[in-house]
């Protein structure tokens, strides 16, 4: 959000509440003839009953401001309460609320409001008038968040610590929505001014003499061809208050989250390269990019691509390379602007603002570096692919097919339903659709089991050489750079090496036979819905063991270990949690059972709660499950950041300044903060750089030489090969896979 608004709206709130003081006449008192026009004793003229038309302009806003904003406060703590408990409660206690507000919403505003105005005193009308008029709508918005923001990574992580509805819905859900609830404030508080005006303009509002901007209207109406300004400046006093703060919910209602666009790398400055020749394509020539504070991210960027071409950027998370390709698509996220460069598409400058939106619908197509976040989570995924365009479903139906999903099976299930690896590729259908001249994709093979990469590198091997469209590719995968890219770009800082063309495990050793067990599984059964997920006979884990599981995207791996870690019910089965019996809800677990496990999830766009800084994330397990007072937590930071390959002064940045390498580190030096027993990671080295991954890989090796087990589940077959047992899904069943070892104790995997 702009800081210019709010300062403007508290500008002129301050001039509203403390004008009176500064009158030049007493607002009561009778200065001259009725509607004498503005002249040397009277700036702008008298009223009706001869008084100062200034000082009643400067009095007349305190009792209906103030009016309006107890109001505003009342329907959106009101809106907001009731939108909290609507969107996390669900079931009846949602169908109550939102039917109520629907019911206050099916009567007219202006029969409630005049209603109101008869039975009750003008300031107790404005308030109860704006509840019932605007109560139900802030409920319905914040409801809707609500319910976005329950099924993000940052609230489960916070029920995956024990934390109570309470506490979750009043540290994680409501700062996540300051910026919606705020602007519903602003917006309450111009329906609750707008509102006490009209009652002072039908007399309903203060009796004369008293100083009132809608009362000074229905008073002046009748002398507006006498003193014009008599009328014209409360009417104005009224307009500039209400478009002001307008302006600032509009800003405000900007800074909501989920929001899928802002994703900006803010670390490395890259460097010019070797862009090759100029051409009929896309052209960028010497790029600059800075932050608020006028500080360069990105220094001298080039490139150009050609018509047929497949141009891959690769580099360090950090290094900002999604900086880059959003800065060519004018898709900076907010703070961020060019500073210098031309860019231009088929020979003409690339546009911005307004334009560079149409541009983009027609020219570019775009798979962000967290596509899950972009899928709306209550639309289903014909619709996703579709995006409101005019394109034959059975085209979308064949897209979804050539990228290896089963078009008939998931056209109609929510994207909120999708594992990582589906919804990657759902995006990547939307995104090719139409053919666009210019796809662009970011990491689009993170998390994808290998059938499916194949299936992506086919989908744009297919446009390489056609003579038409140009790809661009940011991936760390360098594999799959090389098998489909015609040229590279390495934002490698100057200096730095380059990373490993593969992360490398190192092979620890396996724990000794008489390791105790710290998680036991026994005929476990998933199932989202009356649909069966996958069954697991038999599973365990002991002290220093890694455990890697395997299988197709969507075949219930991310479930498991949602379900090991007490956010997914299980159909059946029996836990044990070091050596003792446990309930599967977190809810049923005791502190000690909380912090034995920990989950790190596949999404690294929606596990960091976007309105708490680095430090606040780390802080809270550090408080709640390891025991330590908020300083020696705060003391501990660097050293976690330090701990997961991370300078220290990432502490005070926000998840929106962080690349998704850094929130998928931040996001594991959270659960190591809590002391765990058992590791839970999903894809935790997708996203990440080939050095990166190794260096979380040799944590993770050395974590284990002190006791923590790990169950990994990966697509990585370099990092499978790592561990001491393969667990591989296999017709809806977790089965063994190469053991590396065999277990002296005869237990079956």
């Amino acid at each position: 959000m702009s800081r210019a608004p709010a300062a403007w709206t508290l500008l002129l709130m301050a001039a509203v509440l403390l004008g009176g003081e500064f009158a030049p006449y007493d607002p009561a008192a009778s200065v001259g003839a009725p509607w004498t026009p503005p002249g040397d004793g009277s700036l702008l003229g008298t009223d009706d009953a001869g008084r100062d038309v200034l000082s009643r302009v400067l009095a007349g806003g305190r009792a209906l401001t103030t009016t309006a904003l107890a109001a505003a406060l009342a329907a959106a703590v009101l809106g907001t309460a009731g939108g909290l408990a609507a969107g996390w409660a669900g079931g009846r206690a949602d169908r109550l609320l939102s039917g109520l507000a629907d019911l206050l919403l099916a009567v007219p505003f202006l029969l409630q409001a005049m209603v109101l105005a008869v039975a009750l005193p003008a300031p107790a009308a404005v308030v109860a008038g704006t509840v019932c008029g605007g109560a139900p709508l802030g409920l319905r918005v914040i409801r809707d968040l609500t319910r976005q923001a329950r099924g993000s990574g940052y609230v489960e992580a916070a029920r995956g610590r024990g934390e109570p509805a309470a506490a979750i819905l009043g540290r994680e859900v409501l700062p996540s929505l300051a910026g919606a609830a705020a602007a519903d404030l602003v917006l309450r508080f111009v329906l609750a001014l707008q509102l006490a005006a009209a009652f002072g303009m039908l007399g309903l509002g203060p009796e004369p003499p008293a100083p009132d901007w809608g009362l000074m209207l229905r008073e002046n109406l009748p002398g507006a061809g006498l003193n014009p300004v008599a009328l014209v400046a409360p009417a104005a006093a009224l307009a500039v208050l209400a478009v002001t703060a307008a302006v600032l919910a509009q800003s405000l209602a900007a800074t909501r989250t989920p929001r899928p666009a802002k994703i900006t790398k803010v670390e490395a400055v890259s460097r010019p390269v070797d862009a090759g020749p100029a051409v009929n394509g896309l052209d960028v020539d010497g790029l600059d990019v800075v932050d608020p504070l006028g500080r360069h991210i990105i220094t001298g960027f080039a490139l150009r691509a050609g018509p047929g071409e497949v141009v891959a950027i690769t580099g360090p998370s950090g290094s900002g390379k999604t900086t880059a390709l959003r800065a060519v698509l004018d898709l900076l996220g907010e703070g961020l602007q060019r500073s210098g460069g031309a860019m231009r598409w088929q020979g003409n400058d690339v546009p911005s603002g307004r334009a560079a939106r149409r541009w983009r619908r027609v020219h570019v197509g775009l798979v962000d570096q967290d596509p899950v976040t972009t899928l709306d989570p209550l639309m289903t995924v014909g619709a996703a692919v579709l995006d409101g365009r005019r394109e034959p479903r059975a085209t979308a139906r064949t897209m979804l097919t050539e990228l290896g999903l089963d078009a008939g099976r998931l056209w109609s299930r929510r994207a909120n339903r999708l594992s990582g690896g589906q919804a990657q590729r759902v995006a990547l259908a939307r995104a090719l659709l139409t053919d666009p001249a210019l796809l662009v994709l970011d990491e689009p093979t993170s998390g994808l089991d290998q059938g499916a990469l194949d299936l992506v590198a086919d989908a744009v091997e297919r446009r390489r050489g056609d003579g038409r469209s140009i790809t661009l590719v940011v991936s760390h995968d360098e594999t799959f750079v090389a098998r489909v890219a015609d040229r590279i770009i390495d934002l490698t800082p100057p200096g730095a090496s380059r990373p490993l063309p593969q992360p490398v495990p190192e092979h620890a050793a396996g724990p000794p036979p008489v390791a105790d067990e710290v998680l036991a599984v026994r005929g476990l059964r998933l199932a989202h819905g009356p649909a069966a997920l996958l069954g697991v006979e038999d599973l365990s884990l002991r002290r220093g063991e890694l455990v890697a599981v395997t299988g197709p995207s969507g075949s219930g791996k991310s479930t498991l270990l949602r379900a090991l870690a007490g956010l997914h019910a299980p159909a059946c089965g029996d836990l044990g949690v070091l050596g003792r019996p446990a309930a599967w809800p977190v809810d049923g677990r005791g502190r000690g059972e909380v912090r034995a496990i920990q989950f790190v999830a596949q999404d690294p766009a929606g596990a960091l709660n976007p309105a708490h800084r680095v430090a606040t994330a780390l802080t809270r397990p550090l408080c709640l499950l390891a025991g330590t007072t908020h300083a020696q937590a705060r003391e501990r930071v660097p050293e976690l950041l330090r701990q997961v390959g991370l300078d220290p002064e990432l502490a005070t940045r926000r998840p929106g300044e962080l690349s998704g390498g850094q929130r998928q580190r931040v996001a594991l030096a959270r659960a190591l903060a809590a002391g765990p027993a058992v590791l839970l990671a999903d894809e935790i080295t997708a996203a990440l750089d080939a050095a990166s991954a190794a260096a979380i890989l040799r944590l993770l090796a050395s974590l284990r030489t002190g006791g923590l087990a790990v169950l990994l589940v990966t697509h990585d077959h370099s990092v499978a090969a790592g561990a001491d047992c393969i667990m591989h899904v296999h017709d809806r069943t977790l089965v063994p896979q190469s053991p590396a070892r065999t277990e002296t104790d005869g237990r079956a995997r």
